[in-house]
This record gives C-alpha cells, sequence and structure tokens, in this order.
C-alpha cells in the first residue's frame, strides 16, 4: 500500500458512487471495454479438428503442451484470487472495479 492512499486516485474512498455512469475515467472504461472485446467463447472456435491434432503431436510435444496448459491454469488461479482479495476491496473506481470483474471471469 502506497503512504497516502489519497495520493492514488484509483483508492480514494468514494461513498456516493453507485453506479457506472457517468463514466468518470474514460481511459480505463475504455480499456475495459477492449478487455470485454477479446472475450471470446467456446462455441465461437472450431474445435472439431483438435482431437486429430492432439494425436498427431509427438509424446514430447503432448508433454510440453500439458505442462504449459497446467503452469497458466494454477496461474491464472493465483492471479484471479490476487484480483478479487485485494484489487476488488481496495479499489473503488467503478470502472477499475469493472475491468478487475471481467477479467477474474
Amino acid at each position: 500500500m502506497i503512504a497516502n492512499q489519497e495520493d492514488e486516485v484509483l483508492l480514494r474512498e468514494n461513498k456516493d458512487r453507485f453506479v457506472i455512469l457517468p463514466i468518470n475515467y474514460p481511459a480505463i472504461w475504455e480499456m475495459y471495454k477492449k478487455h470485454e472485446a477479446s472475450f471470446w467463447t467456446a462455441e465461437e472456435i472450431d474445435l472439431s479438428d483438435d482431437q486429430k491434432h492432439w494425436d498427431g503431436l509427438s509424446d514430447g510435444e503432448r508433454h510440453f503442451i500439458s505442462h504449459v496448459l497446467a503452469f497458466f491454469a494454477a496461474s491464472d488461479g493465483i492471479v484471479n484470487e490476487n484480483l478479487a482479495v485485494n484489487f476488488m476491496s481496495e479499489v473503488q473506481v467503478p470502472e477499475a472495479r469493472c475491468f478487475y470483474g471481467f477479467q477474474i471471469m
């Protein structure tokens, strides 16, 4: 935590703001909207050939990919917990909280 919380705009107490509109921090909101636009779902991706491609990999390639995916799964959990426990409780600006909330999904 910084020495004086009032020096950091994102951490300033914000008792009177209960809704997102009007947007008071357009740069933060724009980053949230960019983040939102990059979100994809499994239904949007053709996964029908994945098994065939997986079977075509060598044992070493499958081992490497499995370990990379395991690393990112664990790392995402750590990042999400940090966002939920620390950032979402300390950051007071709704635009930034939207960004963090979307990132946790």
